[in-house]
């Protein structure tokens, strides 16, 4: 049995989780789906900021050397992925590269998309190209809105695929942002390293702890068996690899601002098994357990979280060309919504004061809960890693509550708010037909029901299967339906007279 009191001292969310979600690269934002998908998640989410690669990318066409050496920018492609991240409520989280192919030193890249990965030819042109865009974004929103702004030197630079420059060209690089943006507006906010798994974060701070406004890195829930050959070597139980790390990284940064700007749900049961590109975990329903427990887990070790990515409408390695493909969106590239979706969902109704859970949860369950204006709602999930064993689990729920309430539970399960397993099901087609098709939108749609308690203290029983996550509500029952005896006076006037009209005469009949 879980017991939830409500507790007037409780502290409600930071929300670090609702602090940023990711789109793949610039290009990718002018893509009218792109567009749709980003809208969709902001008006049942609402994200802060928008985090991307590709900035700087040839195919957003920044820079051009001319005849004679000099260098021309021009912004109209990045303007109009500003304009539309703004028009929807999303502040920019600006990642600053990868080198233009006028600026840069060589020809390495990475990704089917080709980003070029070297450091500059000329340090100062790098400098004149990150100042130019700083004088660009201020002229054409405002000192006060791009003071709002973050702006991050690179992306893991620690990894030899994104960064073939040494740890020092990396600082150097940094160095040269930073003088840049802070000639355009001393209050800019600048930092890094933007690195893979916490790399570099003491040679960071070591070299740049004056200067950096804020410390970024990545982390996902594989990088435990990336590092780790199976669970018998990993220092870290069962789901604990993420908040263990990150509290271990946030104890180095201090009081900084500390923000996660890449993590995900990807996992592996074992370091043979990690699978960057076509990993099921990100799809199924595994997905929703991970992202609940870690934005309620995760709320007091870090200042915010960035979801890598939006949409599966993401070019890493070429377009997805099937319903289900194992990229890291939260919809997929046909807009079906994923666990990750709903976890989301969940999160953003977790309102008021954090309420008091007590009771016995099985291996993997975990419960939290909160309240505000007479409402109360919890979350449960059982997060099950690819490495354990499975262990479903049955519950009871009860609330401190007094007199009716209208209760409603939200229940993503396969089938019922997952449907990769419907789409495996289906022999997983590449080119579903139509019907197919709204079979996996259906599945896509989480199990709710909700009905009306003469005693809302009542347990609730739930069944937990392996990564299931419940939503529960206790909500007063609010007003009756008004019947329509209650009408005014007039309207019941106008319902006589209707009742008045004198019948149609019989078509032929004689006057």
């Amino acid at each position: 049995m879980i017991r939830i009191v409500p507790d007037p001292s409780g502290e409600p969310l930071r929300e670090a989780w609702r602090f940023g979600v990711a789109v793949g690269r610039a290009f990718e934002l002018l893509r009218a789906d792109t567009q749709d998908h980003v809208r969709l998640i902001q008006d049942q989410i609402g994200f802060r900021h928008c985090r991307f690669h590709g900035l700087f990318h040839d195919d957003m066409q920044v820079v051009v050397r001319g005849a004679d050496g000099t260098l021309r920018f021009q912004w109209s492609h990045v303007a109009k992925v500003f304009d539309f991240l703004l028009s929807v409520g999303l502040t920019p989280f600006v990642e600053l590269n990868p080198m233009p192919s006028a600026l840069a030193s060589g020809q390495d890249t990475f990704f089917y998309w080709r980003m070029n990965v070297t450091p500059p030819r000329a340090w100062e042109e790098w400098e004149l190209l990150v100042q130019s865009f700083g004088e660009w974004a201020v002229r054409r929103y405002g000192s006060a809105q791009v003071r709002t702004w973050f702006f991050e030197v690179w992306n893991e630079p620690n990894l030899g695929a994104f960064w073939t420059g040494t740890r020092e060209e990396y600082d150097e690089l940094f160095r040269r942002s930073v003088a840049a943006l802070k000639r355009v507006d001393p209050a800019l906010r600048v930092g890094g390293p933007a690195s893979a798994e916490g790399g570099w974060i003491d040679e960071f701070l070591a070299e740049h702890g004056e200067t950096a406004d804020f410390v970024s890195t990545h982390i996902y829930p594989m990088n435990e068996f990336a590092t780790y050959a199976n669970r018998d070597e990993s220092p870290f139980g069962p789901g604990l690899y993420m908040p263990e790390r990150l509290q271990t990284i946030r104890n180095k940064t201090g009081s900084r601002p500390l923000y996660i700007t890449e993590w995900n749900s990807l996992d592996a049961p074992d370091r043979d098994s990690v699978d960057w590109f076509d990993n099921p975990t990100i799809d199924s329903v595994g997905s929703g357990a991970v992202t609940l427990r870690m934005g309620v887990e995760l709320d007091k070790t870090v200042d915010g979280l960035f979801w890598w990515v939006a949409s599966d409408v993401f070019e890493e390695a070429g377009m997805p060309q099937s319903p289900f493909s194992g990229t890291y969106g939260m919809l997929t590239v046909d807009g079906i919504p994923k666990p990750s979706f709903h976890a989301f969902q969940m999160l953003r109704m977790l309102e008021g004061r954090c309420a008091r859970v007590s009771g016995e949860l099985g291996a993997g369950v975990g419960a939290a809960a909160f309240g505000d204006a007479g409402c109360l709602r919890a979350v449960l999930w059982n997060h099950i890693q690819p490495d354990q064993p499975s262990s479903p689990q049955t519950t009871s729920v009860s609330a401190k509550w007094e007199g009716s309430a209208l209760v409603s539970v939200w229940h993503v399960r396969p089938g019922q708010g997952s449907a990769y397993e419907v789409w495996r099901q289906m022999g997983r087609p590449q080119n579903p037909t139509q019907i197919q098709f709204e079979v996996l939108r259906n599945a896509s749609a989480p199990d709710c029901r909700a009905w009306l308690s003469e005693d809302g203290s009542a347990p609730i029983q739930i069944e937990l299967g392996d990564n299931e996550i419940v939503l529960v509500e206790w909500a007063p029952p609010g007003d009756p339906y008004i019947p329509k005896e209650l009408l005014s006076e007039q309207s019941m006037a106008w319902n006589s007279a209707l009742a008045a009209v004198p019948p149609i005469s019989a078509v032929g009949a004689s006057e």
